[in-house]
């Protein structure tokens, strides 16, 4: 497997098949848009913030917050609908091994009931 696949292994502390499955297709459709130089810093700021967000589900105030290059990453991930559901794939498989730290739901667009004022 590649850096992506790696970064996103290091999130989980449960390494079950269909999670391994989801980073595989992830990081698979990653490759299809983005330059290997690309793939490194995305995995390396996977690295070192320690989580994966859904794109779609950040503020404007969080898009413009992310460093240059991952925001680039974000609007590759974004404006393609397969990428964009295999990243919503991962965090929600995350998320349902109780994972929250690796996918946290934050944002005025969450998808967790009661963090956005939404019950």
């Amino acid at each position: 497997m590649g850096v992506v696949y790696d970064s996103l292994a290091e999130l989980a502390s449960v390494k079950d098949a269909e999670l391994r499955e989801g980073y595989a297709r992830y990081e698979t459709l990653l490759e299809s848009v983005l330059t290997s130089q690309q793939m490194g810093a995305y995995a390396d700021y996977i690295r070192q913030t320690r989580k994966i967000r859904i794109f779609e589900e950040m503020s404007p105030q969080e898009m413009m917050a992310l460093p240059p290059e991952i925001a680039g990453i974000a609007a590759s991930v974004i404006s393609d609908l397969n990428l964009s559901m295999e990243n919503r794939r991962v965090v929600a498989l995350l998320d349902q091994r109780g994972e929250l730290a690796a996918a946290p739901a934050e944002g005025e667009h969450s998808r967790r009931l009661g963090t956005n004022g939404v019950e």
